[in-house]
């Protein structure tokens, strides 16, 4: 198992990430809230959600959800699958699917709507995923994604590396530059005709530094085995310092948005 499917193979990890986010959030308009409200659905509709998650967007948004909808959820991680249906159930006109969105198991012309929300800089061949988007979506249909900037949580990195200059938070960035706010309509106006893209605001103002710490530890990096023991102890106690030298907050940087592509 690499290091991505373990980060993916449940929604253990995912949960500390977006908790993060719900707790601490300067923008008080609830993420999943507000991307909702940026879809243009109409009755009728047939959706397919790739990369879907544990399914938080659509438990926070049950009450929502038009019963005249055909909705698709799926993942490529079987135990995001199992963790949906869960999460989701008794939430009528839902089915489930494990798929590749290098290989989108139907057929052409078959969606109104596909989402792909913050997933597609995982994706190896970004050309193959979204020429298969295309293929799937309906001609009319639209194509919801989105993503974070180069500077997302760029303090993350910069408060490792004073603690430890041998330390780094990389992964946020190298995801941007895969498919981030900065080039991903570069990227998908290859396939779509249409693009627009509408930006999240808010930061993070974080008040206890073992949030930051969990967070760290659950993301995609060697950490989890770098700040351990006295290590750790040590991270936890330069968080303290620098929440107290700045009024009792730490100040993290937040860019992300959706593209909306037709």
């Amino acid at each position: 198992m690499n290091l991505l499917e373990d980060q993916y193979k449940n929604s253990s990890k995912l949960n500390t990430r977006i908790n993060i986010h719900e707790k601490y959030s300067e923008n008080k308009n609830d993420w999943h809230l507000w991307l909702f409200d940026q879809l243009n659905i109409s009755p009728n509709c047939r959706i397919l959600e790739i990369g879907c998650g544990d399914g938080t967007f659509w438990l926070k948004n049950s009450e929502r959800i038009v019963s005249s909808w055909n909705i698709i959820l799926s993942d490529y991680s079987e135990g995001m699958v199992e963790t949906v249906q869960k999460n989701l159930e008794g939430i009528p006109n839902i089915q489930y699917s494990q798929l590749n969105i290098e290989d989108i198991p139907y057929e052409d012309n078959s969606f109104d709507i596909i989402i792909a929300n913050h997933m597609l800089y995982h994706v190896p061949n970004r050309k193959k995923a979204l020429k298969e988007v295309r293929r799937v979506l309906k001609q009319e249909g639209a194509f919801y994604c989105s993503t974070i900037g180069v500077d997302h949580m760029k303090e993350f990195g910069e408060l490792l590396k004073r603690f430890d200059p041998n330390l780094d938070y990389p992964s946020a960035r190298e995801n941007a530059l895969k498919f981030g706010i900065e080039n991903g309509s570069d990227q998908l106006r290859v396939y779509f005709n249409e693009i627009v893209y509408k930006g999240f605001p808010g930061g993070l103002k974080i008040t206890d530094e073992k949030a930051i710490v969990d967070y760290l530890l659950s993301s995609n990096t060697d950490l989890n085995k770098i700040l351990v023991n006295e290590k750790l102890s040590e991270f936890i106690y330069f968080l303290a310092s620098e929440k107290k030298s700045n009024n009792g907050v730490i100040n993290i940087t937040k860019l992300t948005g959706l593209f909306e592509s037709k």
